[in-house]
């Protein structure tokens, strides 16, 4: 159906090649398994991130210890206050359009503005840019990065709002670890992860997941009828890599994933199912003698069903209104990093990458009680190529001084938009979009200066992009009976700015203090038209109680606030970490809804403040207590829907068995069973997050 090689065979050969190697009959040396939460990165995989040094600080230190515990990547990454998700509701309940991943709140829209990666390959989807947070590591994570926002210009498309990037462990030692988790709402979930060498350069690493739920209902108690189910959800995660360590110097790898999730997202006539398949290849030179190179190649496929339902104003019945039988995505991409260790004083990294990818949307539509009675088809074509520069200099040993510039070309292509009549057969549209395309340039520029043995600060600059994706340009959605179209029209975002930051550190606490500030140029939004019921021309029938929205551009916008993390750690028996974010979101100019302008963003609060306290009871015996706290916010752009404050309190207790790779754990989350609307719609229907909860865990690591 796309221009774009098809690789599906290919990436099922990989499949049963990497796993037929591991039943090769020979025999695995054996490995330490020891390794510590957080390990120091080679400089081949500093080349991966496209940064010098490592980001990790205060915000990995209070996420490491609960990656491989939690039930959801994103379910951790949220216990940090700048980081989160559009809707603050884990993965396997909330819709996966609405995962994208943000920094300190600035975005306007679902999608992402930040960058996921794995081992250096892209993980926003091809289509939308959201993640699919069930479909990333998790037993296999060796160690994570949190990149703040604007701080790795070097990668273009995204990477202005921020990067989170996994890098997994070696298959070239032998490590086991396996885990089983249950809990409320029929929650089960079991992992697998096992590294084995096959021989002295040759490793393989299985990785599998298999998790489903019962879910809860996530309508209000009061507001619920007979239509309103448990959001179910089931997925099956694998993924296989082989590598080898062809010298001192040089290595490869070869991964293939595999993902399959199915839900239902509040009542039955809602599901929506996503079947995704990759494959990469790296090649890498280690940088130990002043030179260093990183070659990657990934190939991603797609394809997912969803169906809108209307429900009744008593919600006794509903009705299926938009039916995407199918949105299928690929794309293509590769990457080359290079690493110049100067003499000591200057430091250099250049690379160049591209992506192109493709996706439609095909739905059935208009369904006033008697079948679905018009199809529409849309989508097209968008490709990336970019380079880039970093030059690191160290004019003495307590300084340094960086600079960054990338230039990218981007194309939309392809792009048409088609509908029919079923009841006549008749077509009744036949749009192509014209071609577009632009160049942009990015700059960055980072400052560091240690002060003294406890103090240092740093100062970043930066200006990047996000080009509008296909999802945003092509495809319309439908929450309730709030409509929202699709724009062929829409501009790339744009965004300059900076932060200041001062740094403590001695033997008990570290201390990170940040203020930033952040303008937004042409920020995908997506703008309220009208609420008026009966049948729109851009929208279509729109149903009382609803509302006609669009993807719109906003010229002007703003983000300013600042950051607190404190880790402190005695050395007795209690470590304490506070995470705290202030972010003033602020819509500056609007000409298509001046309304909007002095409005803050949707579901963004000015403040969100985490916090834990870990109790150490001898040498096996955890306790932990976890605080979140998030100030009001609005749910949509007018800012007329106002979603209350919430605190949420967690407890749990950890045990590692004595000389043994055996540790249980239990969790009890939102102990005081506090109601946390999470949604509302125009109509006024709340949703919500889970009510309290509790869960248990055995995991087997050696």
């Amino acid at each position: 159906m796309y221009p774009l090689i098809q690789l599906k065979s290919l990436i099922r050969a990989a499949f049963i090649l990497i796993a037929g190697v591991h039943y090769i009959p020979l025999q695995l040396s054996s490995q330490s398994s020891d390794s510590d939460d957080i390990v120091n990165l080679t400089p081949m995989e500093i080349i991966a991130d496209r940064a010098f040094g490592l980001n990790l600080g205060i915000p990995a230190a209070i996420l490491i210890g609960d990656v491989n515990t939690s039930l959801s990547l994103d379910q951790a990454l949220r216990r940090l206050s700048s980081v989160d998700t559009f809707r603050s509701i884990d993965s396997f309940t909330a819709h996966p359009t609405t995962q994208g991943v943000r920094f300190r709140h600035t975005a306007t829209n679902a999608t992402s503005r930040a960058l996921v990666l794995v081992d250096g390959v892209p993980q926003n989807d091809p289509f939308g840019g959201w993640i699919y947070w069930n479909k990333l590591p998790l037993e296999s994570i060796q160690s994570l990065e949190v990149f703040p926002i604007g701080s790795v210009p070097a990668w273009g498309n995204y990477s202005s709002g921020g990067a989170i990037h996994l890098i997994t462990a070696s298959p070239n030692r032998e490590q086991t670890r396996f885990s089983v988790q249950g809990g409320s709402f029929g929650t089960l979930k079991a992992s697998l992860h096992h590294t084995a060498p096959i021989s002295d350069s040759l490793g393989i690493s299985v990785e599998g997941r298999i998790f489903s739920t019962d879910g809860y209902k996530v309508v209000r108690p009061d507001q619920r009828g007979p239509v309103d189910k448990a959001s179910k959800s089931d997925y099956e995660y694998l993924r296989l890599q082989l590598a080898q360590q062809i010298n001192e110097m040089w290595s490869w790898a070869l991964t293939g994933q595999y993902f399959s999730e199915d839900r239902i997202n509040g009542t039955l006539l809602s599901p929506n199912s996503t079947d995704s398949t990759d494959l990469s290849w790296s090649l890498s030179r280690d940088g130990g003698t002043g030179a260093g190179f990183n070659l990657v190649a990934f190939y991603q496929d797609r394809d997912f069903q969803n169906i809108f339902s209307s429900v009744a104003a008593d919600r006794n019945s509903e009705r299926q209104v938009l039916n995407q039988y199918s949105v299928p995505a690929e794309a293509l991409g590769g990457q080359a990093t290079w690493f110049w260790e100067g003499d000591g004083y200057v430091n250099f990294l250049a690379g160049g990458d591209f992506r192109q990818a493709e996706g439609s949307a095909n739905e059935l539509t208009r369904n006033l009680g008697a079948g679905f009675t018009r199809e529409r088809q849309e989508g097209g074509d968008q490709s990336f190529v970019g380079a880039f520069l970093t030059i690191q200099t160290l004019p003495d040993q307590d300084s340094s001084l960086e600079g960054t510039i990338r230039f990218d070309h981007w194309n939309q292509e392809n792009g048409f938009r088609k509908e029919f009549n079923l009841e006549t057969g008749a077509q009744t549209r036949d749009t192509q979009y014209p071609h577009k395309s632009g160049d942009v340039v990015s700059l960055n520029a980072k400052y560091n200066r240690q002060l003294d043995p406890n103090w240092s600060i740093s100062g970043l600059a930066f200006s990047g992009f996000r080009a509008p994706t296909l999802n945003e340009l092509y495809r319309p959605f439908r929450v309730r009976n709030d409509i929202t179209e699709s724009n062929p029209d829409l501009r790339k975002e744009t965004s300059t700015g900076g932060e200041l930051s001062l740094h403590y550190q001695d033997e008990a606490n570290t201390l990170q203090l940040s203020v930033f500030y952040y303008s937004l140029d042409d920020m995908v939004t997506n703008v309220f038209l009208h609420n008026d019921t009966g049948f729109d021309a851009l929208c279509g029938f729109v149903p009382g109680g609803g509302s006609c929205n669009q993807r719109r551009n906003v010229e002007d916008s703003e983000v300013q606030g600042l950051e607190v993390a404190w880790q402190w750690d005695p050395g007795a028996d209690v470590e304490f970490l506070l995470n705290y974010t202030f972010s003033n979101t602020e819509f500056k100019r609007s000409t298509g809804q001046p309304a909007i302008e002095g409005n803050r963003f949707p579901l963004s609060p000015r403040h969100k403040l985490t916090s834990q306290i870990l109790w150490h009871f001898g040498e096996n015996l955890d306790f932990i207590a976890q605080y979140h706290y998030r100030s009001t916010h609005f749910d949509n752009v007018l800012n007329t829907r106002k979603i209350g404050s919430s605190t949420v309190l967690n407890l749990g207790a950890q045990y590692q068995v004595p000389e043994s790779p055996w540790a249980f754990r239990v969790q009890v989350d939102n102990v005081l069973d506090e109601d946390i609307t999470t949604a509302i719609s125009s109509s006024g229907i709340y949703t919500q997050a889970a009510p309290i909860n509790a869960w248990i865990s055995a995991s087997y690591e050696r």
